[in-house]
């Protein structure tokens, strides 16, 4: 009976320790010209079109589409940026039709473990080797969900959103000095992350079986245009 109990309680402090590392995971670290406030909370999301069952997206974070959201559990932002990280060498795509800025490290500390995670069990890939940004310069209001057009992103290309606001900061004194600052306020968890996923580039367009009677056409009345100018 004890030792039953002892394996119960080892099979359950490990699957607490899975669920919540991700919570461990995610820090928000300074980049470009962005600064993070002293608090973020987990709180922003990608929605994909399916579940991974990995550490990223673990729910919904699959993208298969050309296109994916952007929502927040809580509150709302006067911006949204998409950081990302790529198997390739430099960052490669297009969000919105703006290109990816370059990074020399992935601005969420502590996420590089889950990402590797992810790519090993989607088989695609081991970990990534580029990382970039693109500020949609989009407002995102609360309960809403922000639609980004995803172009020439690779599979396995790791998405993150973070939001920006308006922080005051006050300095205690005899005198309080306010400034007002543009601020990273809000993160994405591991869990609700995205990844690029096989078959998100469109397939080749078919000719319609009319566009291809008419080139039949066409070729016939060439041949027998041919034909004439011989014969004369």
């Amino acid at each position: 009976m004890f030792s039953k109990a002892v394996t119960f309680f080892a099979m359950s402090f490990a699957l607490a320790l899975l669920m919540s590392a991700s919570a461990f995971a995610d820090t928000c670290n300074n980049f470009a010209s962005y600064v993070c406030d002293q608090s973020t909370p987990n709180t922003v999301r990608i929605i994909g079109n399916g579940p991974t069952g990995s550490s990223v997206g673990t729910t919904v974070g699959l993208i298969t589409g050309t296109s994916f959201g952007v929502t927040m559990t809580n509150g709302s932002a006067t911006d949204i940026i998409i950081i990302a990280a790529f198997t390739g060498s430099s960052p490669s795509g297009t969000l919105n039709g703006s290109a990816f800025t370059s990074l020399s490290s992935f601005p969420e500390g502590g996420a590089l473990g889950a990402i590797g995670t992810t790519l090993t069990a989607l088989g695609l890939g081991t970990a990534p080797n580029s990382y970039g940004y693109v500020d949609l310069h989009t407002a995102l209001g609360s309960g809403q969900t922000l639609t980004v057009n995803v172009s020439g992103l690779a599979p396995g290309t790791i998405v993150y959103g973070l939001a920006l606001n308006q922080v005051q900061t006050c300095t205690h004194g005899k005198t309080a000095v306010c400034t007002t600052a543009t601020l990273i306020t809000n993160i994405t968890p591991n869990s609700e992350g995205g990844i690029i996923g096989r078959g998100t580039t469109p397939p080749p367009t078919v000719p319609e079986p009319a566009t291809l009677g008419l080139l039949g056409t066409g070729l016939v009345g060439l041949a027998g245009l041919v034909r004439r100018r011989f014969a004369s």
